[in-house]
């Protein structure tokens, strides 16, 4: 009898002789671009903390407006200024604890704007004075602190007609020419007065604050006005103040 035959069992897929090598792994080379890729974004990160650090490094507190003001204001009183972190990068603003003790704006300024050295300047130094003066037609709108201003006195018998009047009027008065103080203007000042028309009492004036308007039964409204007065046109406007005649305060359009 032939001998019995052995079955054999088919071989693995992957054992199997016609199945391709399994592939050898290899290790990545310079010019593999996820490498390059990987390089580059360590390269980045690193430069990214070197600039954080530097920046940081770099900046330090100044102050800051955190209200607009108007020249003379001082600077010393709370809720003027704040402190903030800023690469100013030169000696244009006043660093923390650089603030004299009596200093105040010589120019207007507006909220958020560090504060300039050149517009600040020691109380003693400042060649304005503050008055309060009581504006007989109000102001116009739109006009407030900061603002530049003449001021006019109308004449004997011109009463204000009232507040809400302010602006025609001081729009009227912008357009007559303007008179000169000082020794020269006053012959021509007292011509004015003589022919009922309005003058000039002082220029250059700058609004320092303003109040609400305020109305009695026997007078128009009025709004009082503090103004920062040169010092040479001090006399003139206390003389002015004090004669009892309407005084008109006309925006020039200078100041913030």
């Amino acid at each position: 009898m032939p001998a019995a035959q052995r079955s054999q069992a088919p071989l693995p897929a992957h054992l199997s002789p016609s199945s391709p090598a399994p592939a050898r792994w290899r290790r990545p080379g310079w010019r593999d671009p996820r490498l390059a890729g990987g390089l580059a974004l360590i390269g980045g990160a690193v430069a990214l903390g070197a600039w954080a650090v530097d920046s940081a490094a770099g900046t330090q507190e100044v102050y800051i407006l955190t209200r607009d003001v108007a020249p003379g204001t001082d600077l010393t009183a709370d809720g003027v200024l704040a402190l903030v972190d800023s690469r100013p990068g030169s000696g244009a603003y006043i660093p923390a604890g650089s603030l004299p003790g009596d200093a105040i704006a010589t120019r207007s300024l507006g909220k958020g704007e560090l504060l300039p050295t050149a517009a600040v300047a020691p109380a003693s130094a400042a060649s304005q004075r503050s008055i309060v003066i009581e504006a007989s037609l109000g102001l116009p709108k739109g006009t407030g602190a900061g603002d530049g201003v003449d001021l006019w006195q109308l004449p004997d018998g011109q009463a204000p007609r009232s507040a809400g009047a302010a602006a025609p009027v001081a729009s009227a008065v912008t357009a007559q020419p303007s008179v000169g103080t000082g020794p020269a203007g006053d012959s021509s000042q007292e011509s004015q007065e003589g022919a009922g028309r309005a003058r000039v009492v002082a220029q250059g004036l700058v609004i320092r604050a303003v109040n609400q308007e305020r109305t009695s039964l026997v007078s128009t409204g009025t709004t009082t006005v503090e103004v920062l007065v040169p010092e040479g046109s001090v006399a003139d406007v206390l003389t002015a103040v004090g004669s009892g005649r309407p005084l008109v305060l006309v925006p020039t359009g200078q100041g913030s």
